[in-house]
């Protein structure tokens, strides 16, 4: 009998279950600001209004079709009404450290701005990585594995917003000798060594003899010693990336094997020992990577400013349905390459302007298309009665 009681409360229980729609783990428990407020928006049932589920879907949507660009990269981007979150994918170079900074209009202060930054997973799902937390001016992120990433632009229900937003990189590493920068770099990698035999895995850094070679990162010396073609070298592996940095044709060194260091201890003196006996005082500067081997040091160190590229002055157009007034073309990339062609647009096509670039337009077609326009001459569209007409 108590056995039967029990099949009952539980076929009772699983018809509950199935009736209702789950919440998802993350409305109960919320991390993120985007979080607590979707928590706030079922408590009050909204994600049943017209204009709800809108929010909702679009925020799941915008993750399984973002925009392509390349760092460094500017765009001022819409997000209202039907269209409130917006994302972009892009890669970094294995080495850099991304750096996301939104920046909105000031007549749009009170609007809300959630940003998160995912990575594409190996089953092809976003796996969130950040997010802008309340206070702080962007997010910064350490790219070791060279994921796809997508950052996600979101504004609250019913509100709207203009948005700047920059990506930028900058190197992971600190400049490897001291009082030095990029315009001592004498030598890159890939470049031909002993007649064609072999290639140049790293760069070499000019310095006077005995200027300090210097720690790029905390780190433990692994190896102090000394070889045919390095000379007197030193090995720091990193404590918190899988890179070991290889230091060579060292006049002397300073550190010894099992010592703990922090960026900018001084791990050895500049000289020419090894195979560089011949030349003037150098570092070889090299990095590997735990069970690839070595990799181009360059990203890691380069700490020349990126420019970005500059945004209009004024938002004529942004979140506007406007007719182009002559014939174009659809990049499915704002930086126009050939390779990145859509479709051809003909005068007339009707487009919402969701974006602006230095050089362009990032548009929607009226069939939910999405993609990047140079700079063409726009009109103001006056809809019919029947609603947005599809592109020609």
């Amino acid at each position: 009998m108590k056995s039967l009681k029990k099949i009952v409360v539980f076929a009772l229980l699983g018809m509950l279950f199935q009736g209702c729609k789950p919440v998802p783990v993350s409305h109960w428990f919320p991390v993120t600001p985007q979080e607590h407020y979707e928590r706030e928006l079922l408590k009050a049932k909204l994600e049943k209004t017209a204009a709800g589920g809108t929010w909702f879907r679009m925020s799941t949507e915008v993750l399984s079709d973002p925009a392509f660009t390349i760092p460094p990269y500017q765009e001022r981007i819409f997000l209202g009404d039907s269209l409130p979150a917006q994302a972009l994918r892009f890669t970094i170079p294995e080495g850099r450290k991304l750096v996301i900074t939104p920046n909105r209009a000031n007549t749009d202060s009170a609007a809300l701005l959630f940003m998160e930054l995912y990575k594409i997973g190996r089953n092809g799902k976003p796996q969130r990585l950040d997010y802008l937390k309340d206070n702080e001016p962007g997010i910064t992120y350490s790219n070791s594995e060279q994921d796809t990433l997508v950052l996600k632009l979101q504004t609250g229900l019913a509100q709207q917003l203009a948005v700047t937003v920059s990506l930028s990189t900058e190197p992971t590493l600190a400049f490897p000798v001291a009082g030095h920068d990029m315009s001592g770099v004498i030598s890159f990698w890939g470049a031909e060594r002993d007649a064609g035999a072999r290639s140049h895995e790293g760069i070499d850094i000019r310095a006077k003899r005995g200027t300090p070679a210097i720690a790029a990162q905390n780190g433990l010396v692994t190896q102090v010693g000394t070889n045919a073609l390095g000379g007197k070298v030193v090995f720091l592996s990193s404590l918190d990336s899988p890179y070991s940095l290889y230091y060579a044709h060292l006049d002397s060194q300073m550190v010894s094997t099992g010592q703990r260091v922090i960026a900018g201890d001084t791990l050895g003196l500049i000289g020419n020992t090894g195979n560089a006996v011949t030349t003037a005082p150098h570092l070889h500067f090299g990095i590997y990577a735990r069970g690839a081997g070595a990799v181009n040091p360059l990203p890691f160190i380069d700490d020349r400013r990126e420019k970005l590229p500059g945004l209009p002055a004024a938002s004529r157009w942004l979140g506007d349905t406007v007719m182009i007034k002559r014939k174009t073309i659809l990049y499915n990339t704002p930086q126009s390459d050939r390779n990145a062609i859509v479709r051809q647009l003909p005068t007339n096509t009707v487009v919402r302007v969701v974006g602006e670039m230095a050089k362009g337009y990032h548009v929607q077609l009226a069939d939910g298309t999405k993609g990047f326009i140079p700079i063409v001459p726009l009109q103001p569209y006056h809809a019919k009665p029947e609603g947005l007409s599809k592109a020609e």
